[in-house]
């Protein structure tokens, strides 16, 4: 087990449709920007929300013009 890990906590409170904001200082050490996936485990009575590599995301995202387009030609 890597005995370097340093933890960092903070309290915060759970908005809307359970929404939560990551510190921004989180997001720029982690080079979270808006619309990133990430990954989010319940362990036991824990949540761990993981960034993940693009590449490594098992599904596509696809942009609202992607979205608008499809949504055109299945009225077609």
């Amino acid at each position: 087990m890597n005995q370097n890990i340093q933890i960092h906590q903070e309290w915060l409170k759970i908005l809307g449709k359970g929404m939560v904001t990551l510190p921004k200082k989180w997001r720029d050490e982690l080079g979270l920007e808006t619309g990133d996936i990430v990954r989010a485990k319940k362990q036991g009575n824990s949540l761990i929300i993981e960034p993940l590599d693009q590449e490594k995301v098992p599904f596509r995202v696809y942009t609202d013009k992607e979205i608008e387009a499809f949504l055109l030609d299945d009225a077609l």
